[in-house]
């Protein structure tokens, strides 16, 4: 995240989301409501989508929506994120404290990126921000080499989308999964958001298949139910 100060005086701390492939230094940035899980995925595979196909791994640091902890070498994972690596068949690699040169460089990426666009280039609002950022990463793909490969990364992208394998779905339709359990109330809850179930299904555990704009809730009965999605409690 970095603070951003408008035009105007006013203020905001900007949330992104910043990848990057490996052969020819194709960058992707959207910026992100915040650091949780969800937007993590959905951002991760608009990157995907912005790639043209899927890489074979995927290099992360050690965020908790990732890995929610390391037990004797053992990985605990995000049990929202751990779907998505086996639906889209890629593998995910973390960053080993002793591995100075991974974390490194997803530091840089995010260092690069403050420093080469947040921090030198002035912004009316947010919506001049978000209109620069296109016009940036235009130009850092397409126009300027990159100083890791001296090219341009259009001009390797081609060869590189060759090793990339097609989304098994469109990001935009893609469902987190929750575990749920409907409650006394008649109520399964997300994000301190209820969404109500028949009275048959109080106490039966159950998937929440979240959607940008809806929710399907499978219980393990059989029982099926969508409702439109509610914004989360004290979210704008």
């Amino acid at each position: 995240s970095v603070k951003v100060v408008y035009g105007d005086g006013s203020s905001e701390r900007i949330h992104f989301f910043a990848s990057r492939l490996k052969y020819s230094r194709w960058t992707h940035v959207v910026t992100v409501p915040n650091e949780k899980v969800e937007p993590l995925i959905r951002a991760l595979l608009q990157a995907f989508e912005a790639f043209g196909g899927v890489p074979l791994r995927a290099v992360f640091d050690n965020p908790k929506t990732v890995v929610t902890d390391r037990c004797n070498g053992a990985i605990e994972w995000n049990p929202t994120f751990a779907h998505v690596p086996v639906d889209y068949g890629f593998g995910v690699e973390l960053c080993w404290p002793r591995r100075a040169n991974q974390k490194g460089s997803v530091e840089n990426l995010v260092g690069w990126v403050k420093g080469s666009f947040f921090k030198v280039r002035r912004f009316h609002d947010r919506q001049d921000l978000e209109q620069q950022l296109i016009a940036w990463l235009e130009e850092v793909n397409t126009q300027r080499p990159s100083r890791a490969t001296n090219e341009i990364p259009a001009a390797r992208m081609e060869a590189e989308r060759q090793r990339l394998s097609p989304l098994a779905r469109p990001a935009a339709e893609y469902p987190l999964r929750i575990a749920v359990t409907v409650r006394t109330t008649g109520f399964v809850e997300y994000e301190r958001t209820r969404y109500s179930m028949p009275p048959n299904t109080i106490g039966i555990p159950g998937t929440l298949f979240l959607y940008s704009e809806r929710v399907r809730i499978v219980m393990r009965d059989g029982t099926e139910v969508e409702h439109p999605r509610r914004p989360a409690v004290g979210n704008t």
